[in-house]
């Protein structure tokens, strides 16, 4: 019988082993078996916790998901204003923990699987569900319910481009061009008078 918690340490140790993997060669390249070496733990393992390929993506996506969402929350711990909210939103998917080259290109696999898989399809639905939740309770305290709709849509796509951006090329220098450039998107779109 295996011990408490080996389970969720097993499971992570697969996730990790899977975003390097699709770090270094893509979705394409990636292989249940490339995932189960990389982790150290027998093949058998990772069909153990995961049914396919889909299944270990999801997995993968959601830890993504879930690290972004504690980055963002810990900024919004900090914060008072609706502008600060939206700037934890902002400095969350920006943060160098969230833009590395790994993070990335399973973000890119995954957004490429969505059209053809239903559970990646609720997955992507509930990420852009909770974006859209977090910026819009942040600009409706500050504009019209309308308007703060469409600029909260603006945002969270102007963000999914970011990180299409750093897919293509990731560096130190793209991320902090990325806060440079959502800076100035934001005081274009809301006015803000930021400084990266």
């Amino acid at each position: 019988m295996p011990k408490v918690g080996m389970q969720e340490i097993r499971r992570k140790q697969l996730v990790e082993a899977t975003l390097t993997l699709i770090g270094e060669q893509g979705m394409a390249g990636t292989s249940m078996a490339q995932v189960s070496a990389r982790a150290g733990l027998a093949n058998g393992i990772v069909h153990h916790y995961f049914s396919d390929k889909n299944a270990l993506l999801e997995a993968t996506l959601r830890e993504l998901n879930k690290r972004i969402n504690a980055e963002i929350f810990a900024r919004l711990r900090k914060s008072a204003t609706p502008a600060e909210r939206v700037l934890a939103f902002v400095d969350g998917n920006v943060s160098a923990l969230n833009l590395t080259r790994d993070n990335v290109a399973a973000w890119l696999a995954f957004w490429a699987q969505v059209p053809q898989s239903p559970k990646l399809q609720r997955v992507q639905n509930i990420v852009a569900r909770r974006s859209h939740s977090l910026l819009f309770h942040a600009l409706s305290k500050s504009m019209d319910k309308a308007i703060a709709h469409s600029k909260a849509q603006m945002i969270a796509i102007f963000i999914d481009g970011l990180w299409l951006r750093a897919a293509v090329d990731c560096n130190p220098d793209t991320i902090d061009d990325s806060r440079r450039l959502a800076y100035e998107f934001l005081n274009n779109v809301l006015g803000y008078d930021l400084e990266a």
